[in-house]
């Protein structure tokens, strides 16, 4: 009988579910087993160490902001299912991934490179698809976890890391329905602050969701909800009599229903509409240290309820003309709206409707070419006719191939960009309704060949490289009327380009893989100043490693990522002359081990005890020797983590 590993079928992107191998996109998976080895309590935690991936935290909000390929998180898109989160936030205008509920993750696939055409805008840099756990095969699913970490050496009742999750699956014959509800509790980190203040604020999560679904003979359907409730406190230090506190508060529904229809062995479709509703409430409070009294604090914007709400309606045909032919026309169409205090104007929407056809046109069975187009109406802006896109794999032989892309790329501002003034402590930000969209070219090239593959052994190498030329790049500059404030600017003229190398080796119970990264970013300054590089360059190292001890149980995990130098060159106004600034390198690793105790009777189920260290190496900052200028300065220490922690967990888990 053969045995199909489904853990190596992808769907991003895909005409149908098929292994990765045979994808016309290069995609990383990143499955649940690795989640939980890692002992993730949030989405950045099985991340931050993957190559081409880059994060910063935002302290005073709580967020984490990402980047692709050298290029910022609002060209990155973020998926669950298929279907994109609305809800950015931060002065990065990104998505939080780390409001996600990592226990209800099925797996992880991301496609680095533009994806634009399928998915149009916020997909130059890639797209992150979280896949989410379904029940099915007439089974009973129900699992438990509690998990407990120090936040560096901080722990208690009141100190550290507290989450705990549930979940529970039931399908029988045609339907089928699962719930996941998680808790996570953390208490912030004290770290260089004094009194009451906490370098991390503390921060409590409710993530729930459930999904009910319905399959026919021909026919399927699924109505998933997912909610967030966030609470994130910063409270501030005494000044004289009295204390500044803030809360944030974030409320999120997102509604799924997604569904399809096999017509015949040729024909079929798949179709999906989400409506999310998001709220963000910040509420300032005033605290008088000799009575403890707490009055709201009337200073402008400490006071907001900021809403924005999102509609996606997404369908495509998979028409099978031939055995070597595929056609695939679709509609995508996104709106967003934004509402409250600190939107220009109150109220304001933008809607992106597009059209879009791609086909796959296999040539004698070596060659894979997918061409496609996408025809987009912008209610704000003017889109270039024909968005195009090209995909390509050759097969150079049974154990090697080559894949080619090309895309244009076209993103307009979003809403925060546009319209969006943030005042707080640490920011002065104002939105740029005189914003141009961005234009984009990218290209992206990777070489995979199988070295070995016998005897239970697998080796094999991955060689790739990428460049992206962007017009009018999105970026946080100083406002011309006011240096003190910071804006949103168009940068003429920007390029990232870089190469990477990835190797895999598997023998028996022995697993390890090894990459680098070499990525190059634009220097603007060099168009003015002919002396200088084009190019700053960083590099990344990674490297993950697992063995399963035969007959016991027990997996041993270690991950490694070292995070090079991030030159950047600054122009200094005083001296007239351009000046190099730097963001320190920085390593990161992670080591973890899981011990399983399996069921040997008909009702399937485990449990499973892991504990580790995250951050081994201590690391809490990085310098930045940037120049600050006005207001949201990036100049000095720079947060990386709350210092060495441990963890431990224990999961039940039990299928019939």
């Amino acid at each position: 009988m053969k045995v199909i590993n489904l853990e190596e079928f992808v769907v991003t992107g895909q005409y149908e579910p098929q292994s990765a191998k045979n994808s016309v996109y290069k995609v990383r998976t990143i499955s649940s087993e690795v989640i939980q080895a890692r002992g993730a309590v949030k989405l950045q935690d099985v991340l931050n160490t993957e190559m081409n991936i880059r994060f910063s935290q935002d302290m005073a909000l709580g967020g984490s902001n990402i980047t692709m390929q050298g290029l910022q998180g609002q060209n990155v898109k973020i998926l669950i299912d298929g279907v994109p989160i609305v809800g950015r936030q931060g002065t990065s205008n990104e998505i939080n991934i780390n409001q996600i509920n990592v226990n209800s993750i099925e797996r992880i696939e991301i496609i680095e490179g533009p994806m634009s055409v399928v998915y149009g805008p916020d997909a130059l840099a890639g797209v992150i698809n979280i896949i989410t756990k379904k029940t099915i095969d007439n089974k009973i699913d129900i699992s438990a976890k509690i998990h407990e970490e120090t936040v560096g050496k901080e722990y208690g009742s009141s100190a550290g890391i507290h989450n705990e999750s549930v979940g529970l699956g039931y399908s029988m014959d045609k339907f089928y329905f699962r719930g996941d509800l998680a808790r996570n509790n953390f208490d912030g980190w004290i770290g260089d602050s004094t009194a009451r203040e906490k370098t991390w604020h503390p921060k409590t999560q409710w993530l729930a969701s459930g999904v009910v679904g319905y399959k026919f003979e021909y026919s399927n359907f699924y109505y998933r909800l997912d909610y967030l409730k966030e609470d994130i406190y910063n409270p501030g230090n005494f000044i004289g009599t009295e204390a500044l506190d803030q809360n944030y508060s974030t409320n999120r529904f997102q509604h799924q229903i997604q569904g399809g229809h096999t017509f015949s062995d040729k024909l079929s479709f798949n179709g999906a509409v989400s409506y999310t509703d998001y709220s963000r409430k910040t509420q300032t409070v005033t605290i008088n240290k000799a009575t403890g009294d707490v009055r709201l604090s009337l200073g402008a914007g400490q006071q907001d309820v900021t809403i924005f709400n999102g509609l996606t309606v997404r369908s495509t045909f998979q028409y099978k003309i031939s055995d070597t032919f595929s056609l695939q026309p679709g509609i995508d169409l996104n709106t967003e709206s934004g509402s409250g205090g600190r939107i220009k104007e109150g109220t304001q929407s933008i809607g992106d409707y597009a059209f879009f056809v791609s086909g796959e046109w296999k040539i004698f069975k070596v060659v894979q070419i997918r061409p496609g187009v996408r025809l987009v109406h912008n209610t704000v802006y003017d889109a270039p006719p024909v968005i195009p896109s090209v995909n390509s794999k050759i097969m150079l032989s049974p154990k090697q191939d080559l894949r080619v892309s090309y895309a244009r790329g076209f993103r307009a501002p979003s809403l925060r960009e546009l319209y969006f003034n943030f005042f707080d402590a640490s920011h002065s930000i104002i939105g740029n309704p005189n914003l141009r969209a961005e234009l984009s070219h990218s290209f992206n090239a990777s070489w995979n060949m199988q070295l070995i593959d016998r005897d239970g052994r697998k080796l094999s190498i991955a060689v790739g490289g990428f460049y992206n030329n962007i017009d009018n790049m999105i970026a946080n500059g100083q406002d011309p009327k006011n240096p003190l404030l910071v804006s949103y600017i168009n940068i003429d003229h920007y390029q990232t380009k870089g190469i990477t190398w990835n190797s895999a080796l598997k023998s028996g119970n022995f697993d390890v893989s090894a990459g680098f990264a070499y990525t190059g970013r634009f220097n603007q300054l060099s168009e003015s100043m002919n002396d200088l590089d084009a190019f700053t360059w960083s590099p990344e190292v990674n490297t993950t490693i697992s063995y399963k001890v035969p007959g016991v149980g027990l997996t041993f995990s270690g991950f490694y990522k070292y995070t090079g130098s991030l030159p950047i060159y600054q122009y200094n106004a005083t001296a007239q002359t351009a000046v190099i600034t730097k963001i320190s390198p920085y390593s990161w690793a992670d080591f973890s081990l899981q011990k399983t105790w399996m069921s040997q009777e008909s009702v399937l189920n485990h449990i499973t005890l892991a504990g580790g260290i995250r951050n081994l190496l201590d690391v809490t900052t990085v310098n930045n020797t940037a120049v600050a200028t006005g207001a949201h300065s990036t100049a000095g220490a720079q947060p990386i983590g709350y210092g060495r922690s441990f963890f431990m967990s224990i999961s039940y888990v039990l299928n019939k």
